[in-house]
């Protein structure tokens, strides 16, 4: 198939260049159309499309030149003309250029986050699919890299459906959320929040629906702590007021960029602390002194033990992966067997208007005085006569090339 033979992949990944190399390659979705459009046709591809995450840059076209060192460096030169170019050689040189089969199977494998840096993370399926829809808005796709998307995502769905590659959590904000829940929080407890950046805000937000009875977060900026507050239905304020503020808590979260321990046994001492409490330390290092744990009746979570149990559960996802090839081999077939139909529909379109025109020209001049001496219920008949085998020429020329494209046996039933 000459469409597969011409697709190719070339991927610039944080396991070969780095992930500062790999952003400078990076384009705003605005941008896309304007820095990629004009260049195209000089490196003769049919179609396009650009895939960019947080640990990868892609580029995925139909082209039949052959994209060897030197060209990838004239397309880089020509995307990207303000790079330096030691960073374009070097890019080029690290770059990974798939082609052909081994191209399709690459997008199925980028889909599935099986070349992720995290496997089994969902969130890949969602930057294929807009990636995808970008390039189809700037018209840069074509029925290829369209079947090829829609049967990677569909591979991915299956996959995450179907094995257990995603079941087991390994970012520190689900698994803390996880171990949380597992102490069996309710109402009647108050919980609170010691810093006020991206994994506090992640973890406040899935503990929100607990509908705590009291809510505090502390930062070293208050207008921060406010603001997360406001979102979370809670009170904010500067980690100066923490000892005056805090107040005998339940559950406290904490995770701040200090470079030292910021919560010891003397400021808990001086909140009057009583009973059982539960710290999650998400902090490197630790926001919480060995102090408190070795002085007060603390259930400790920490970082040091939630990365722990986020490589063991990797290494479960990562015996999923053989399981996870398979399914992408199965439906790699698939992906092949529908192109092939969508050829064959867009060379045999035209069937159909040209068989309405031959019976019309027949109808209305080569047969015209024969059929003005025929009776109404001759012509009715003679019309389904027409009707019906219009419809045989054009279904029965389909179904034998639908066979020989897709190398069926010829036996198979024509004619029902």
């Amino acid at each position: 198939m000459l469409a597969l033979k011409h697709f190719k992949v070339i991927a610039l990944t944080h396991r070969h260049l780095g992930l500062d190399l790999v952003g400078k390659f990076h384009v705003e979705p605005d941008e896309q159309k304007s820095r990629f459009q004009e260049h195209l046709s000089q490196f003769e591809m049919k179609e396009f499309m650009f895939l960019s995450t947080c640990n990868r840059v892609e580029f995925f076209f139909r082209s039949p030149m052959n994209f060897d060192n030197e060209r990838i460096v004239d397309l880089f030169k020509s995307f990207y003309p303000n790079l330096s170019l030691e960073d374009i050689d070097k890019a080029a040189e690290l770059s990974r250029l798939h082609y052909g089969p081994d191209a399709i199977r690459h997008i199925f494998h980028v889909s599935s986050s099986l070349d992720s840096l995290i496997i089994g993370e969902r969130e890949i399926i969602t930057q294929v699919r807009m990636a995808y829809e970008r390039a189809h808005k700037n018209g840069f796709t074509g029925d290829f890299i369209r079947i090829g998307v829609q049967k990677a995502i569909e591979t991915a769905k299956q996959i995450y459906t179907e094995t257990e590659i995603a079941t087991k959590p390994i970012s520190a904000v689900n698994l803390a959320y996880r171990q949380l829940i597992d102490r069996e929080l309710n109402k009647d407890h108050s919980i609170i929040y010691v810093g006020a950046g991206q994994t506090i805000e992640a973890i406040a937000g899935n503990l929100k629906k607990h509908d705590f009875k009291s809510i505090k977060v502390f930062n070293r900026t208050k207008e921060k702590a406010v603001a997360l507050a406001a979102i979370i239905d809670g009170e904010g304020f500067g980690l100066n007021e923490f000892v005056e503020k805090a107040g005998n808590f339940d559950v406290l979260v904490t995770c701040t960029g200090s470079d030292h321990s910021i919560l010891n046994a003397e400021m808990f001492k001086q909140l009057g602390v009583e009973g059982k409490k539960i710290i999650v330390d998400l902090a490197i290092p630790n926001d919480i002194d060995r102090s408190v744990l070795e002085e007060y009746d603390i259930d400790y979570i920490s970082i040091e033990e939630l990365k722990e149990e986020a490589k063991r559960n990797l290494k479960e996802r990562e015996k999923e992966v053989f399981r996870c090839e398979q399914l992408v081999e199965m439906r790699i077939e698939e992906f092949e067997t529908a192109f092939k139909n969508r050829k064959l529909e867009l060379a045999m379109q035209e069937i159909p208007q040209i068989m309405k025109e031959i019976k019309l020209r027949a109808l209305e001049k080569t047969f015209a005085k024969d059929l003005n001496a025929l009776d109404p219920q001759s012509k009715e008949t003679l019309e389904k006569i027409l009707n019906y085998l219009e419809k045989k020429y054009i279904s029965i020329p389909m179904k034998m090339a639908k066979q020989v494209v897709l190398e069926q046996d010829l036996k198979d039933p024509i004619i029902e």
